[in-house]
């Protein structure tokens, strides 16, 4: 069921559609970074800044992650990839609407151009 279709507002919206996701709710609220809603102009999150030393850190683990990804055999990396497709594609209803209420699109351009009817 559409949540938009019950009245609820953009931010209840969005914050249902990254529950169902399974996006920690810490991750976008109570920050001291707010978003709105262009559409609306209400608050719909906040993100958290880090320290030079948080973000440092945040890059070394990327870079670990990087450099332990390209020991993987190239047909298992290709089967993540393929299920992370997979998982992308299941939640493509969910993450077009994320898109509209982000960035003020209609909910076919918030699919994109190959899934628009």
């Amino acid at each position: 069921m559409n949540i938009a279709a019950k009245n609820l507002s953009i931010a209840t919206e969005a914050a249902a559609i990254l529950e169902r996701l399974g996006v920690d709710k810490g991750a976008y609220t109570g920050g001291d970074i707010r978003t709105f809603s262009p559409v609306t102009g209400e608050q719909t999150g906040g993100l958290k800044t880090v320290t030079s030393a948080e973000a440092a850190a945040k890059i070394d683990q990327a870079d670990d992650a990087f450099r332990a990804w390209r020991l993987v055999p190239a047909p298992k990396r290709g089967e993540l990839v393929r299920l992370f497709g997979e998982e992308l594609r299941a939640a493509k209803s969910d993450l077009g609407r994320l898109v509209s209420i982000e960035a003020g699109k209609i909910p076919s351009e918030g699919l994109g151009p190959k899934c628009r009817k």
